[in-house]
């Protein structure tokens, strides 16, 4: 192949000799993660100086970090999405290509530090209404060139866009796609430095009231939104900070979803088969019920402060929150599908280790993927939130890991599940909460799910008994055996299905309880054991309570 290159064009010579070294890298989805993220705290810190924040100081909190940081990987993610349509033929270096293209952000900071004298300029959004919008569209982002959309940021999207062209050219032979790519990439980037407006245009149904800030301000300043935005020990700020605080706060939850959505497309069509077995491995029963307790732990707020209301920002920060605690599971799966692969050969045949669907090196992909996610939704949930997420990482970890592996401890590895379940019923509670302080948590109800998970815990493990039998665990099923294990796990399921209408003082509920605890010891013993009945009994269980509760309200006000 060698011989054959000086008899190309010279270009097409430099392009074949480039790809080649493109395909040399070795990168993977988190070394290419933590490479543009180094990339972008370069960035931040050369920002920091063309841009300093207000009062002229450092932008170094964590809330404008964050957005920030959101901000740019939802534009390099999408960067990506284009440039596989574009260059079909190079679209397995695709990632190659942007984790060295990215240098080009440290354009902007640089040009408005050197055109300012030092001096730097302020940078902003484009909050317009739509025909100024459409104004700024169509004169590359305005007339204004020292504020919001500075010279050195439309300097740095000049440069992108030749050459992103260029390229598209040099590769394809096709004007036309060269033309409709750098199209493509001007619409792209404009979506986005214009976001807060078109958000708010989304949000009215396309006819926005006068200017977007109308729209996006009075959120920032909402009760339960506040409380998020800071540490539940702070108690004032200026409403100068404060709205600087939530603005990037609710651009961060606005960021997110939408890096989740290209996020999710580009590893669906780049790894349609690594995509699916990861998604199919999330356990579906067991997401359900960490959300349940999220759910419960935000009703125990609204009984507590019937007077939260609920806007905008603080949708995206619950879904922010069930985000996290979605990825901080896949986190704990992967690291437990990890350590027990043997186990899983012989007691769960189709993980996807076992199926060979993923590898261990994906796997180990997948979990630290998952853990950068969980944590950045964490912590655009809010500082007590993200508390609960770190907590509730480090609890699964030590459970499932070594040297720790305290799974293998009988009794103390159900304790370990049931506190799992009580960080998410905090997140849910304190998300809402409009006080942080521990004791506003109703005591009882930390007792009653500490009690009633750490019963029900212990048919985790009737799954998992030839491989724990296999691997010498010892937990409660093999060490009572295969006739009284299944009974006494049974036994303390029952039970604990009997606790809930005695913790919630509500022994009507006792017409659902009885039912379900003993159609758990039922499945429980049947044989071949079924986790998946066990798990159906608990939500029609659940279900059947509210409607019980439900009714029991409509009597009460004379509807029934």
């Amino acid at each position: 192949m060698n011989s054959q290159i000086p008899n190309r064009p010279r270009a097409v010579a430099l392009l074949a000799r480039f790809k080649a070294y493109l395909d040399g890298m070795a990168i993977t989805p988190a070394s290419w993660l933590l490479g543009v993220s180094g990339i972008f705290m370069i960035r931040f810190f050369l920002e920091s100086l063309s841009c300093p924040a207000a009062g002229g100081y450092f932008t170094s909190d964590a809330p404008s970090l964050v957005h920030y940081y959101v901000f740019f990987l939802t534009v390099a993610v999408s960067a990506m999405l284009i440039l596989r349509l574009a260059i079909p033929s190079w679209q397995a270096v695709v990632p190659h290509l942007t984790s060295l293209s990215i240098l080009a952000v440290l354009i902007a900071p640089t040009a408005d530090w050197l055109i300012s004298g030092g001096a730097g300029f302020r940078l902003a959004y484009l909050f317009d209404e739509p025909r100024a919008l459409a104004r700024s569209f169509l004169c590359f982002f305005g007339p204004n060139l020292f504020a919001g959309i500075t010279i050195g940021i439309r300097i740095e999207i000049a440069i992108i866009l030749i050459t992103v062209a260029a390229l598209v050219f040099l590769i394809e032979r096709s004007l036309g796609r060269a033309v409709l790519t750098a199209l493509g990439f001007y619409v792209m980037i404009f979506i986005f430095l214009a976001l807060p407006a078109i958000f708010s245009i989304v949000m009215q149904g396309g006819r926005p009231a006068g200017n977007p800030s109308d729209f996006i301000n009075p959120a920032l300043f909402a009760p339960a939104t506040v409380a998020n935005y800071m540490h539940g020990s702070l108690a004032s700020t200026s409403r100068a900070h404060l709205y600087d605080v939530g603005f990037n706060y609710a651009m961060g939850r606005i960021l997110f979803v939408v890096l989740l959505i290209v996020s999710g497309a580009w590893f669906y069509t780049q790894y349609p088969g690594k995509f699916r077995a990861f998604i199919g491995n999330s356990r579906p029963e067991r997401v359900a019920h960490y959300l349940l307790m999220i759910l419960l732990g935000m009703i125990a707020a609204a009984v507590t402060f019937p007077r939260i209301h609920l806007n905008w920002s603080d949708s995206l920060a619950l879904f922010s929150l069930a985000m996290a605690y979605y990825f901080a599971w896949m986190f704990a799966v992967g690291v437990n599908d990890l350590v027990d692969e043997e186990i899983d050969a012989i007691s769960s045949p189709g993980r996807p280790l076992s199926q060979r669907s993923l590898s261990r090196g994906d796997m180990q992909q997948a979990a630290v993927l998952s853990l950068v996610i969980s944590l950045l939704a964490g912590f655009l949930a809010g500082y007590t939130t993200f508390f609960f997420v770190l907590a509730f990482t480090a609890l699964y970890y030590v459970y499932s890991a070594p040297p720790t592996r305290l799974k293998t401890i009988p009794l103390f590895s159900s304790f370990l599940i049931s506190l799992c379940c009580l960080t998410a019923a905090l997140a849910g509670f304190f998300i809402l909460a409009p006080v942080k302080t521990v004791a506003s948590f109703p005591p009882r109800l930390t007792v009653a799910i500490l009690s009633i998970y750490f019963l029900a815990a212990h048919l985790r493990d009737l799954k998992d008994v030839a491989g724990d039998r296999a691997a010498g665990i010892h937990t409660v099923p093999i060490i009572l055996g295969a006739k009284w294990g299944p009974r006494v796990v049974g036994a303390l399921v029952f039970l604990a299905f009997i606790l809930v209408p005695i913790f919630m003082r509500f022994h009507l509920l006792f017409i659902t309880a009885l039912p379900a605890g003993a159609a758990a010891y039922y499945f429980i013993n049947q044989t071949p054991y079924s986790e998946k009945r066990i798990f159906r009994t608990y939500f029609a269980f659940i279900a059947a309570s509210v409607l019980v509760l439900a009714v029991k309200v409509l009597i009460f006000m004379g509807k029934i």
